[in-house]
């Protein structure tokens, strides 16, 4: 069971050797401890859905002190050797092949994701490879994230990572790529003491070459938010409890969560320390979870949100950013609404300088 901790924290970085700025810290894996792993320096519409046998799903295939948070699962919504499928009435694919996963799950401990089934996500780390934070490939050269993990790069000083899943393995079925940063975006009205608007676009030095990359694609855009209630999904490496009882994890892990509606969001948050006037900012942030034993947690701040359309392809609806204690009933993460910033982040992605 997740203790709830006395105080929320401040944006904190998964890993806690040293600091990589003044807010974030940054842990450095370097041994066989589970709390701190190597690799990477870690940190230690109403649609019809059911759980089907893994493969059977069609597939649309044409060609404010505040925490960080990470996966906590001790369930998995559908029992292993089953995915969850839904009906064609939900959105569009964005581009005929975002979304979709390239490699076959094969089966994991609960709560680990197999390996290829999240192929969106982005590690975001230092140059000398301290863990900064997550983000989702959105297309060949952009990866989206929130601000308050990259605010402090403005000149520079980090690289994207794709394609990985064991940070602790060099020798998995393909090997990750490293991208340099040619350019990043953070929304003009980015509140680092709240988290407003805490959006941010990385523009990639070059081009990802998707197509023959089995580990990487990009996960779609959604058209709209999905309706309360439907099951999404978190993946990352962060920690699977919250405070010093948690350790971070070296393979990807993932949990699903259910989509709560704003008016019980904030209604659940008033029932905590935030205290009985708290408002929710609702163009800024959606909530998903609640759910006991189920929850992103310390460490993962913009890990993707994401859905699966109607089509079977996944839309990233939000981004890791904050929350209280971790996989507690009663108590939502707090996410990014990415639907209410697309035209913002279209703007970035087409910029030509």
């Amino acid at each position: 069971m997740v203790k709830l901790h006395t105080r929320i924290l401040v944006s904190f970085v998964l890993f806690s050797i040293k600091h990589t700025d003044g807010q974030d810290q940054t842990l450095l894996f370097t041994g066989s401890n589970p709390s701190s792993p190597p690799g990477f320096n870690l940190p230690t519409g109403n649609q019809q859905c059911t759980c089907v046998p893994q493969g059977s799903c069609q597939r649309f295939s044409s060609s404010s002190p505040l925490i960080d948070i990470r996966i906590v699962n001790m369930g998995t919504f559908c029992t292993p050797g089953f995915e969850y499928c839904c009906d064609g009435t939900g959105g569009n694919v964005i581009d005929g092949t975002c979304g979709l996963r390239k490699i076959p799950a094969t089966p994991q401990p609960t709560g680990q994701a197999s390996y290829g089934a999240y192929p969106w996500q982005a590690a975001l780390l230092t140059t000398s490879n301290n863990y900064i934070g997550s983000g989702v490939l959105i297309n060949s050269n952009h990866v989206l994230t929130v601000a308050h993990k990259v605010a402090a790069y403005r000149n520079g000083g980090f690289k994207v990572r794709l394609g990985e899943w064991d940070a602790r393995s060099t020798t998995e079925q393909y090997p990750y790529q490293e991208y340099q940063v040619a350019r990043l975006f953070i929304h003009p009205n980015f509140n680092s003491q709240n988290l407003q608007n805490d959006v941010a676009v990385i523009r990639l030095a070059s081009n990802v070459p998707i197509s023959s990359s089995p580990n990487i694609n990009t996960a779609c855009l959604p058209n709209s938010m999905p309706s309360p209630q439907t099951r999404c999904w978190v993946s990352g490496w962060g920690k699977n409890a919250f405070g010093s009882s948690g350790s971070y994890q070296s393979i990807m892990k993932e949990v699903d969560v259910p989509i709560l509606s704003q008016t019980t969001c904030e209604t659940q948050l008033r029932g905590t320390r935030l205290g009985q006037f708290f408002v929710l900012d609702r163009n800024s942030f959606l909530c998903a979870g609640g759910e006991m034993g189920k929850d992103a947690c310390t460490g993962d701040g913009g890990s993707p949100l994401v859905c699966q359309n109607g089509f079977g392809a996944f839309q990233v609806v939000g981004m890791v950013a904050w929350g209280i204690g971790c996989a507690t009933a009663g108590v939502p993460g707090i996410y990014i609404n990415v639907v209410n910033f697309l035209s913002w982040i279209n703007q970035q992605v087409t910029q030509m300088v």
